[in-house]
């Protein structure tokens, strides 16, 4: 990147000149554009059009909107991925889903190495549903096999190994995982960079 486009970039954000900020990952720098446009819409959507708001700012669409300009990063069609809640809580939502759509299959499998939230995500549904209903164990992806799948409802994956950065084939994992009767979530919060 040239110096002319970093300094570009970089005046599009509110930071300090000292500063060098790279945490992106926890709490972004403050875009310039963010202050007015919350302004905007607290003062002008929310305090003066009200309930309007849903549908004369869009307010309603905002889920898909967001969706569909991520689902570009993540090379998904277009009207299949929604913003909603955070990662965590739609992942817990997504589980008990898939365990409701495969409800003669009692256990789910996660990755030995994946981002620990997810496996304690997915601890957090077995402990509620009870091991009856829903066994968790963990696997490693390159060592799976159909017998391993043949009682499991839904497996909980990464597409990328967080640690090692390496990517993992969706399409065969899925289609494999799919022949033995198994669902899949794949967790693409660290796919796209």
């Amino acid at each position: 990147m040239s110096d002319a486009l970093f300094d570009q970039l970089r005046a599009q954000f509110q930071l300090p000149d000292s500063k060098i900020y790279l945490d992106g990952n926890s709490l972004g720098a403050l875009p310039r554009a963010t202050p007015p446009t919350i302004t905007d819409t607290v003062k002008k959507q929310w305090g003066e059009d009200l309930i309007d708001s849903w549908n004369t700012h869009d307010w309603i669409d905002l889920p898909l909107a967001v969706g569909n300009q991520i689902s570009k990063l993540i090379g998904a069609v277009e009207d299949s991925v929604v913003c909603c809640d955070n990662l965590s809580i739609n992942l817990y939502k997504a589980i008990l889903a898939a365990l409701e759509l495969n409800p003669t299959r009692t256990s789910m499998c996660v990755e030995k190495q994946q981002f620990p939230s997810d496996n304690y995500i997915a601890a957090g549904v077995s402990r509620l549903l009870g091991n009856d209903r829903c066994s968790i164990n963990a696997l490693s992806i390159a060592d799976m096999t159909s017998e391993q799948l043949s009682d499991v409802a839904v497996l909980v994956l990464s597409h990328v190994d967080y640690k090692t950065g390496s990517l993992r084939d969706m399409a065969q994992i899925t289609k494999n995982a799919h022949a033995a009767g198994a669902l899949v979530i794949w967790d693409l919060a660290n796919s796209a960079g």
